[in-house]
């Protein structure tokens, strides 16, 4: 069999992304083959590595392995003016203030290369696995960045989000930061979880497996070590909300 792997909702969080890759390769010894990965955006954000993740995407990118999209964030970094000295822009977008510190940070981190990589990015993807169409969005086929999709609901409420885009077979949609996997009279929804961004205190690096015939989704979980972020996000100088969020899903 034959499979796609689906992440999202990285966050600049380098050690979560690490250990995932690092579990698709195992899961490739141990017979799975994995054609591609899909990454549903938000691959910069709130955590101290956003440099860091651009360079391992683009890497797997060079290797034709990996289709990237942008997320909410993401997008914040592409919206701004590549001649800008400073990312001053951010103070105008309604955030909290220690995610726009957090968003400063990347944007200066991330320097000329890195904001036009981001800037590159498409915000769909579209895409064919065996003989499946793939749609996939950050937040909803009708709000790219903002729109929510929300876990745990009737059947009759996932129809209406994939109504859409009903002509493919498979939504791929990174917003609810939570597991889904929803099957329609139009076809399947599915969130893959969260890589970086914690959904809750136990939080664990989540991923989905997708059979490119069936359709078939399996989620997999792996740990990481949230203390060696907390120790970059102290040493440089984030808000202490960061650490909150890490170990806590919110502040």
């Amino acid at each position: 069999m034959t499979y796609v792997a689906v992440l999202a909702n990285i966050n600049g969080n380098l050690p979560a992304l690490a250990k995932a890759l690092e579990r698709i390769e195992e899961l490739r010894e141990e017979g799975y083959e994995i054609e591609k990965y899909y990454i549903l955006g938000n691959i910069v954000g709130l955590f101290p590595y956003p440099r860091e993740v651009i360079d391992a995407l683009d890497d797997l990118i060079r290797n034709n392995r990996v289709k990237v999209i942008r997320g909410e964030f993401d997008q914040v970094i592409a919206e701004s003016d590549p001649h800008a000295k400073g990312p001053d822009f951010i103070e105008r977008v309604d955030y909290p203030d220690y995610i726009k510190r957090a968003l400063k940070y990347t944007w200066e981190r991330l320097g000329h290369e890195g904001r036009e990589f981001i800037r590159d990015l498409p915000i769909y993807l579209v895409d064919k696995v065996g003989k499946n169409a793939i749609f996939g969005v950050y937040g909803s086929p009708l709000d790219p960045f903002h729109g929510k999709v929300l876990p745990e609901q009737p059947p009759s409420y996932y129809e209406t989000i994939m109504r859409p885009v009903k002509d493919y077979e498979i939504l791929l949609t990174a917003s609810p930061k939570y597991p889904v996997n929803a099957m329609t009279r139009y076809g399947r929804v599915v969130c893959p979880g969260s890589i970086g961004y914690p959904s809750g205190r136990e939080h664990r690096a989540t991923f989905a497996l997708i059979d490119i015939d069936t359709l078939h989704t399996k989620f997999i979980e792996v740990d990481y070590n949230k203390k060696l972020i907390e120790e970059r996000i102290k040493r440089e100088g984030l808000p202490e909300e960061i650490i909150k969020t890490l170990y806590h899903g919110k502040v």
